[in-house]
C-alpha cells in the first residue's frame, strides 16, 4: 500500500505522518503525490508508521497520483 493510500485510509494530513516518520511535511507531500520515491531510511520509516502496510516495494512504481 502506498503512503498516499495509507493516509486517505486512516485521515492522516501530511503533518500527521511527518511526525510519525520524522521527516519534513513537504517530503510527506512529495512522497504522497508519487513526486519522489523515499530513500531507504524513510521507507524504514514508513514501514514502521504503517505497521508494515506500506514496504519497499509500494514505491516501485512513480506513476503520478490519482
Amino acid at each position: 500500500m502506498h503512503l498516499s493510500e495509507y493516509m486517505t485510509l486512516h485521515e492522516l494530513d501530511d503533518d500527521a505522518v511527518a511526525a510519525g516518520i520524522k521527516r519534513p511535511r513537504v517530503t510527506v507531500s512529495r512522497i504522497r503525490r508519487h513526486k519522489v520515491r523515499p530513500d531507504w531510511a524513510t521507507i524504514a520509516q514508513i514501514k514502521k508508521f504503517t505497521k508494515g502496510a506500506s514496504t519497499a516495494n509500494d514505491y516501485q512504481n512513480l506513476e503520478p497520483a490519482q
